[in-house]
This record gives structure tokens, C-alpha cells and sequence, in this order.
């Protein structure tokens, strides 16, 4: 079973809107709400997460162990980090870190490398930015940026670095998708206003943008 997975409110209800899945069709599962949906002719399961780390890991194993998914898609937006982003870019996590976590050890896993050998992304028409996504249990902010760039990351968002544990130690194949919603531009609670209302005027276009790539990446996908 394929599984897409969505972690955001904001998000889910663009995707149920955008692929115009009935109400009756959407079912609840304990972290959140799932529906199946065929896309480019495979069945696939949506399932949303709600934010953070620990609720998008949790949903992540419970969609492995309930309906054996793997393939695993993430679609969601981000937060552009690198100073050549822009909104509404895409970006394909290569890599995962969690910014938030100081436990370093290599064991722990916080640093996850992507292996996309199983997608053919030369299928995919637009372009598409190939980088590091990194994740905490916070918003970024403008001081965050610099750190994060001394560690060439692209992106950040909540959950991808712990969906990307979580697929790994499972050996089950992920690609992480994301959208860029919303960029910081200055400190402070204004700066921090005028993100959140980016997120919530671009979230919609960013996951039409991710749905309308998923059926190609679907059709990508290979058997290794």
C-alpha cells in the first residue's frame, strides 16, 4: 500500500478539498483521520497527523504496522531556509537532521540519509530542489537561519526528521516533498504574524502544486 502522509490541519483540509474526497469517505484512526484514494491507478492511503514530531512518528509506525505501507509519501509545506528559496518552491529532502535534539550520538539516528534509488525522478517535469530538511517542535524564525545554513540545510518544518527515523529503522522507502510556505525575513512577533499568515494563504496552492506531482512520482516508482 502506498501511504501519503499529511501532518498539518491546514494541510489535510487542502488535500480532502483538492482531491474531493467525500466526508462519509474519511475515517479516523487514534492519531488522526485517514481515507483511501486511488492515484495514478494505485490504491494509496492518506492519513493525517497532526503536528509534531511525536504525533507524526507515531502515525507513521501505526500506517506500517495497520496497512503495511511502503511506499511512504510525506507532502506538506516547509519553511525556506537557504537564501536561493523561494515560496511556493519545492524542495525533496536528500537528507533529514533534528535541529532541536542536542543528543548527537550516531545511533540515535538524527540524521537520516534519504535513498531515492526506487523513484525515477527524472519523470518529474518541474523543478524540484534537492537538499537537507531539517525539523523541530517549533516554528522557524529568523534566528534560526544562519545556524541552520552553517549546515547547508534548504528547509525546515515539524516532522519530516522523525518520519524519516521512524521509515528507516522500519526499512520502509520515503520521499519527503515539501512546499515552501513561508520565509522569515526579521525577529520578532510581527515577522512571526506575517509568516503564519503566509502559511495560511499559500498552504493551499503549495499542496495543489504536490498533488498535482504525486501521480508522476507515483508512476516513477520502481521495485528495489
Amino acid at each position: 500500500m502506498i501511504g501519503v502522509q499529511i501532518c498539518s490541519g491546514s494541510e489535510w483540509r487542502a488535500t480532502t478539498q483538492l482531491l474531493a474526497i467525500p466526508h462519509e469517505a474519511v475515517q479516523r484512526f487514534p492519531y488522526g483521520e485517514y481515507a483511501h484514494v486511488s492515484i495514478a491507478g494505485r490504491g494509496c492511503v492518506f492519513f493525517y497527523s497532526r503536528r509534531t514530531k511525536t504525533r507524526a512518528a507515531g502515525a507513521c509506525q501505526y500506517a506500517i504496522d495497520k496497512w503495511n505501507v511502503d511506499p511512504l509519501f510525506v507532502l506538506g509545506t516547509c519553511g525556506g531556509v537557504a537564501e536561493r528559496l523561494r515560496v511556493m518552491d519545492i524542495v525533496l529532502a536528500v537528507r533529514t537532521i533534528q535541529y532541536d535534539c542536542q543528543d548527537q550520538r550516531p545511533e540515535m539516528q538524527l540524521n537520516v540519509l534519504a535513498d531515492l534509488s526506487w523513484l525515477d525522478l527524472t519523470c518529474l517535469n518541474e523543478q524540484i530542489l534537492l537538499g537537507t530538511v531539517a525539523s523541530a517542535d517549533h516554528d522557524l524564525t529568523f534566528d534560526h537561519l544562519d545556524p541552520l545554513r552553517k549546515h547547508h540545510v534548504l528547509a525546515a518544518d515539524w516532522e519530516s526528521g522523525a518520519i524519516a527515523t521512524v521509515c528507516s529503522l522500519n526499512r520502509v522507502r520515503w520521499a519527503i516533498l515539501r512546499g515552501v510556505s513561508d520565509i522569515p525575513r526579521a525577529s520578532g512577533e510581527d515577522d512571526a504574524r506575517r509568516q503564519l499568515r503566509d502559511y495560511e494563504r499559500n498552504t493551499p496552492a503549495v499542496m495543489e502544486r504536490l498533488l498535482t506531482l504525486l501521480p508522476t512520482m507515483i508512476r516513477g516508482i520502481g521495485d528495489s
